[in-house]
């Protein structure tokens, strides 16, 4: 089968790429002398506080081509799964695994997005080669926003995000549920024109509730758009004014 087509039909979350970019990775850029490499206490605080670390610095963009950082991320994973596993019964682990799920898609859009945009770079479309692919990490706080469902939202001013790979860490209304979203930009409040859309698990910390979402805004023209969350449990839309530049 044509590799290009099998990326083609990968779901949202670009499952697939990362797993194959992985592969790759591991198969095509040893490094025994380990010339270069990331120190494995930062490997462990990537792991365990990955927001203490400025992911979007290119230095990050080593363990693409690094077997041994690569290898080395993956058992840190390993090791701190079983580490919480073995903390928490059968019926804590069930009721956090989508809590950790969060952080965990933290952890592989990090590692991810630089080697995304190095895949993609080899099929660029017309609208997306000239832009950077680095992803850029910002923050959207919309905690003090009074919302109506399926209508637009006060209180916070208009968001404003560059026409990039955005990694966007997103400060939901107190009290928002935690759990799964799905984040997007539309051009309207009908739901049926997203133009970007990412899914992320939110984290419930008292009346703080936040996520951090991968969108790809390379491909948008400049203008306002809304920006769009969605919880699993309630299909109501929350809309937020959006300027992409």
């Amino acid at each position: 089968m044509d590799g290009r087509q099998s990326f083609l039909q990968d779901d949202d979350d670009d499952s697939l790429l990362f797993e194959k970019l992985q592969e790759h990775v591991l198969e095509r850029y040893p490094n025994p002398e380990r010339k270069g490499c990331i120190d494995h206490t930062t490997l462990e605080t990537w792991v365990y506080s990955p927001r203490k670390l400025d992911l979007s610095d290119p230095k990050y963009l080593h363990v693409l081509k690094c077997a041994e950082c690569t290898r080395e991320l993956i058992e840190l994973r390993k090791q701190r799964d079983a580490r919480r596993k073995a903390q928490l019964g059968n019926q804590a682990v069930r009721a956090r695994n989508w809590r950790w799920a969060g952080l965990a898609a933290v952890l592989v859009c990090s590692i991810a997005l630089g080697g995304v945009a190095y895949w993609r770079s080899h099929f660029p479309t017309s609208s997306t080669a000239a832009l950077p692919a680095t992803p850029v990490a910002l923050t959207i706080d919309l905690s003090q926003a009074g919302t109506t469902r399926g209508g637009e939202t006060s209180a916070v001013p208009p968001v404003a995000l560059p026409r990039r790979v955005v990694a966007a860490h997103i400060l939901l209304p107190y009290f928002s549920p935690g759990g799964k979203y799905v984040v997007s930009v539309t051009t309207d409040r009908n739901g049926t024109s997203e133009k970007a859309i990412g899914r992320a698990v939110a984290n419930v910390q008292g009346i703080h509730t936040d996520l951090t979402v991968a969108l790809d805004l390379r491909s948008l023209p400049s203008g306002t758009y809304f920006l769009s969350t969605t919880h699993e449990g309630d299909p109501a839309s929350y809309f937020y004014p959006l300027t992409v530049k």
